[in-house]
């Protein structure tokens, strides 16, 4: 998943076989924190993606180490036909992309 928005995709797709999908195509960086961390370093994101509300915000700057440069490969990216669809699936549920909000 991180490896997904490193690209700065305005849409995600996670299939139940753990398939992770993006229109993202922004080269990206993933980084480990390298600085111990706790209750007070961090807090929730006001607005999560996810109801689950597994996004967090840091109070402090972290110790980051480089683990990889990332380039969006076409097996990672969502087709025309992809996107059409979860579109689709989006309308008729009433929902927006997170990217589609002001």
């Amino acid at each position: 998943m991180a490896k997904a928005f490193s690209h700065r995709p305005s849409l995600v797709s996670w299939s139940d076989g753990g398939e992770v999908k993006h229109n993202g195509v922004t080269p990206g960086y993933l980084y480990a924190v390298s600085d111990d961390i706790g209750p007070d370093d961090v807090h929730p994101h006001p607005h999560p993606v996810n109801a689950d509300r597994w996004e967090w915000l840091t109070n402090r700057e972290l110790k980051l180490e480089l683990i990889e440069q990332t380039i969006a490969t076409d097996r990672e990216r969502l087709t025309d036909e992809e996107v059409a669809e979860i579109r689709r699936k989006q309308k008729e549920r009433g929902e927006e992309s997170f990217a589609e909000h002001d």
